[in-house]
């Protein structure tokens, strides 16, 4: 028997009541059949992707934007200027006797400069704010993992309780509609969407 299989006896046994125990054997057979029956719903692996891709602020984007911050760097600044004025030009004829030739003329000068801050390269001023919240995008998203893997086999042992020990009161009723709903909201729908097509494909 499997270590999951025999954790999964264990966590049945303790909790069902006493009459239950004794009417109903839990077996690694019986175990893997009720497994089997649930072979169509997502997996949590799934459900962890849907939720994290469905956020927003990702560390991933956070990340690219750090890289695009520092890449800025390599873009120059562009500034320019146009200056103009009077000039004189003096220009010297040969012979000794022959007198200078003096004209005056209105100048356009134009300039242009580049500039590159190739410190931004090794450390963009943005990057302490850009860290603060690429760490609690990253304590963010280790918070759903956590929240997702939780409420994914809260709902697997009820559902074998209430499949192997015929356990279904209300309040268990109630607690998986309440954890589908919660997986819905962190997968913006993809839990719903996923197993209303499973559904209709028995």
């Amino acid at each position: 028997m499997k270590r999951t299989s025999w954790l999964l006896v264990l966590a049945l046994a303790w909790s069902a009541p006493a009459s239950a125990q004794e009417d109903v054997q839990i077996t690694d057979a019986t175990i893997a059949r009720a497994l089997a029956s649930y072979r169509a719903e997502p997996s949590v692996q799934r459900l962890v992707r849907e939720a994290l891709s469905a956020r927003s602020a990702t560390p991933g984007r956070v990340r690219d934007a750090m890289d695009r911050a520092r890449a800025t760097g390599w873009l120059p600044t562009a500034s320019g200027a146009v200056r103009r004025g009077q000039a004189i030009d003096l220009r010297a004829l040969t012979g000794g006797d022959t007198p200078t030739n003096v004209s005056t003329g209105d100048d356009l000068v134009l300039e242009a400069r580049l500039t590159f801050r190739l410190d931004r390269i090794v450390f963009a001023p943005e990057e302490p704010r850009l860290l603060r919240a690429l760490e609690a995008a990253e304590a963010a998203e280790d918070e759903i993992v956590r929240a997702i893997v939780a409420l994914y086999f809260e709902r697997r042992r009820l559902q074998l309780e209430r499949d192997l020990l015929g356990l279904v009161e209300l309040p268990r009723a109630l607690r998986i509609l309440e954890i589908e709903a919660l997986l819905d909201a962190f997968t913006d729908g993809a839990f719903h969407r996923i197993m209303g097509g499973r559904r209709g494909e028995r």
